[in-house]
């Protein structure tokens, strides 16, 4: 008895499924006009989408190195999500906002960083090869895009040139702590009138000359390459708010599953008209 009570209820499903298939392929054409319809409505809601301007500076992160042995160090640089936190957060959003003439709740959900990678190798290897990350800003005017994102590059920089300026500061004054016993050793020579003392300082003044040329190139290095920095400024570009292609597709989309249901109920809703009238 339940093998036949399933028999039947599987050749009713094949009956209606069949019978859906015949509507579809009967009034195929609704599925088109429901697809060329829903395009065409999405093709013109995307035209009358809001203009606004988004605006890209591009900051490099640095990359932070021990004084003794060159060991590069994991400090919050090294991480591009370092980037975003400070980007969004309520101070740089303020500070970003009163120098664009913007209301801080106008910038704050406009805000968007983007690490940029080369794709190759492990993601450590990605983050200390290439430690670059886009901040965008999108504002109603190129004046405030750029000057938003400008700004909050800028922050970023600030934020995170703690240890580099440090070091650059402790090797400027060794420089100039180096130079001060050069002088000093080299007017000593001068005067002295012994071989042996004209020896010894000459030795002193060697050890000196190589601790301040290590010193420069530490510094170089420091300011060059450890150091963050904005590598690129904002330049806005005009956009839409909406995507046309996206309008497009999801209009399309949804005119193609009315111009469906169109197609599987205009048979049982034309009998029903039929026999009212």
């Amino acid at each position: 008895m339940s093998t036949r009570h399933d028999s039947d209820l599987e050749a009713e499903q094949e009956v209606d499924l069949g019978r859906y298939w015949s509507a579809i392929v009967a009034r195929w054409w609704l599925l088109l006009a429901g697809l060329f319809v829903g395009a065409l409505i999405g093709y013109l809601v995307s035209l009358g989408g809001k203009q606004v301007w988004n605006a890209s500076a591009t900051v490099y992160l640095g990359a932070s190195y021990s004084v003794v042995g060159g060991t590069l160090l994991q400090g919050p640089q090294a991480n591009p999500s370092t980037v975003g936190t400070i980007a969004h957060a309520e101070s740089s959003i303020d500070r970003a906002a009163a120098q664009a003439g913007m209301r801080p709740g106008d910038l704050r959900g406009n805000v968007s960083t983007k690490t940029i990678s080369t794709g190759a190798g492990a993601s450590t290897l990605r983050v200390t090869a290439n430690p670059l990350v886009r901040i965008t800003v999108q504002a109603s005017t190129r004046r405030k895009a750029q000057i938003a994102a400008n700004a909050l590059a800028q922050v970023v920089v600030t934020r995170l040139s703690t240890y580099a300026d440090r070091k650059i500061a402790g090797l400027q004054e060794r420089i100039t702590a180096d130079q001060q016993q050069i002088d000093a050793i080299q007017r000593q020579e001068r005067s002295a009138s012994d071989a042996t003392a004209k020896a010894v300082f000459a030795l002193h003044l060697g050890d000196l000359l190589d601790d301040q040329l290590q010193a420069k190139q530490l510094l170089i290095q420091a300011q060059d390459v450890e150091r963050p920095a904005v590598l690129t400024r904002a330049a806005a570009v005009k956009t839409t708010a909406r995507s046309r292609r996206n309008s497009v597709v999801v209009a399309a989309f949804l005119g193609l599953l009315v111009g469906l249901f169109a197609a599987l109920f205009w048979e049982p809703v034309a009998r029903r008209r039929s026999r009212r009238s």
